[in-house]
């Protein structure tokens, strides 16, 4: 067993191994350079402009050690300046505007200073003349334009920057509400292919009902008749969302017409109601749904059997004002269910689309019958098209 284990001591893979360290090692480096290369490039370009080039203009170079400090110091400079100085003098708007002045004299001061620790520095490794004794106004100014020049280039690498970073942020910005937008489009498309799924009931009814009708023509012509009535009526509540806000009145009186026939069939024509309408109102143009409501609501909730009783419906235009009248008798049993949440629906339609033109009034009298009366100046009657009335 010792000997097993030995073996796979031997072959087992060490955790880390100085190849993979080495391969991790160049990878970064590889990714850093990458990342500053275009800087790397442009501060070799500036840097041989000042030593090589304007050395060989004035005839004169320095030491390379005095070249080597001074570059670090100015571009350390230059990457805390725009990384960190800035960052942090600007971040508060004009709340803190007094940091950028804070910022720049303690920079200044700083790079003079150390400026010249590195020329002393430098006298004592006897790779500069012993011309700086102490630090004197002529130094600083020298140096301290320097240190603005330099100061200056890296402002607007942060104004670059800063720019780059903004655009980004819009491009993302932009890009996040494209792709919110397609979202809108692909769930509005999802909508509409679920209604035209939905509309697929509708035609598979009237289908339906137009298979039954011509099976039972034959044999049973009343009952066919109801079929087409009932097919008309159905057709008429299912688009009547397509119809606008107004639709010719005509077109609900010939509904209600085949509402009333429709229960008169069902009941052998014994219910006694009569609805009441002069040709002129056909012509008007009104809200959809209103006049077939209230007569919806008379056969649900009214007594109907009661020749001396008739329910009535009176549709007609008196002194410039259009009128629905109903008065029928209540059905006693049925009254303690009504909420009447019917005529409230209608009352709120009224009132949205007449802007308080209109009076719909409804009580119940002494008599038990229960009337109601809606009335609109015709004037007030409107299409998007203008007036309405022929």
């Amino acid at each position: 067993m010792s000997k097993i284990y030995i073996l796979k001591m031997v072959y087992m893979k060490p955790p880390f191994s100085y190849s993979e360290g080495t391969v991790n090692m160049k990878e970064i480096i590889n990714d850093r350079f990458n990342q500053y290369k275009l800087h790397i490039f442009l501060w070799v370009i500036f840097i041989f402009y000042e030593t090589v080039v304007i050395g060989l203009i004035i005839g004169q170079f320095g030491n390379p050690l005095t070249y080597f400090f001074h570059y670090i110091l100015i571009i350390a400079l230059f990457y805390f300046h725009a990384d960190i100085g800035l960052t942090w003098g600007l971040k508060g708007g004009l709340n803190s505007i007094w940091k950028v002045p804070v910022l720049i004299l303690a920079e200044t001061t700083i790079y003079i200073v150390v400026s010249y620790g590195i020329d002393v520095l430098l006298v004592i490794l006897h790779t500069l003349k012993p011309t700086v004794n102490h630090l004197t106004v002529e130094y600083a100014l020298t140096n301290l334009y320097r240190c603005i020049y330099f100061m200056g280039f890296s402002t607007g690498y942060y104004s670059i920057l800063r720019y780059r970073t903004r655009t980004n942020e819009l491009e993302k910005n932009r890009l996040t509400n494209i792709i919110n937008l397609q979202k809108s489009e692909q769930e509005l498309i999802k909508s509409q292919n679920a209604f035209l799924k939905a509309q697929i009931n509708p035609h598979f009814l009237f289908n339906t009902l137009d298979f039954i009708y011509h099976n039972i023509e034959s044999s049973s012509q009343t009952a066919a008749e109801a079929v087409i009535v009932l097919s008309e009526m159905m057709r008429y509540a299912i688009d009547s969302d397509k119809m606008g806000d107004f639709i010719a009145l005509g077109e609900e009186i010939d509904q209600v017409e085949n509402f009333v026939y429709l229960q008169q069939m069902r009941t052998n024509f014994n219910l006694c109601f009569k609805l009441l309408y002069d040709d002129e109102v056909r012509n008007l143009k009104f809200i959809p749904l209103v006049l077939l409501t209230v007569v919806e609501n008379i056969f649900k909730h009214g007594s109907l059997h009661n020749i001396d009783d008739e329910a009535t419906v009176r549709v007609y235009v008196e002194n410039d004002t259009f009128f629905i009248v109903t008065d029928n008798l209540i059905n006693n049993k049925q009254q303690k269910l009504n909420t009447h949440i019917g005529l409230k629906n209608i009352e709120k339609r009224l009132e949205y689309t007449f802007n308080g033109k209109v009076s719909f009034d409804y009580y119940i009298s002494d008599e038990n019958h229960f009337k109601l009366c809606i009335s609109v100046p015709v004037l007030h009657l409107r299409a998007p098209d203008g007036p309405l009335t022929s």
